[in-house]
């Protein structure tokens, strides 16, 4: 979990510097930021506390969790487009970076933990 803390604090910073350069954007970039969070977050604590009981449990812990991130992402980003008029781009590419690179760390964790 320390590991996944970390790369947060990572992801905040290059927030943080994403909104610095481009301040027009800063909505943008922080729903692109945010939605990537809430499910890694989720889904750690979910696959951790499943850690702790079985390793079969982790296994269905991160399909369950798989599909529910797939429908959590695509209704909430079809909220966000139909409700809130912004600049699709940038959205768009803050939250494949910001997805890829968190997914990324969940999937080193989660090797981690079936050592």
């Amino acid at each position: 979990m320390k590991l996944f803390f970390y790369g947060l604090m990572v992801s905040v910073g290059i927030l943080g510097l994403a909104a610095g350069f481009y301040p027009e954007y800063q909505i943008e970039l922080f729903f692109g930021w945010i939605l990537p969070v809430l499910a890694g977050v989720t889904t750690m604590y979910f696959v951790l506390s499943a850690s702790k009981k079985d390793a079969q449990l982790v296994i269905k812990t991160i399909a369950m969790g798989f599909v529910i991130k797939m429908v959590y992402y695509g209704v909430i980003i079809f909220i966000i487009f139909k409700l809130y008029s912004f600049e699709p781009v940038s959205f768009m590419c803050s939250f494949a970076g910001f997805f890829l690179g968190l997914h990324a760390l969940e999937a080193v964790i989660i090797k981690d933990i079936s050592k």
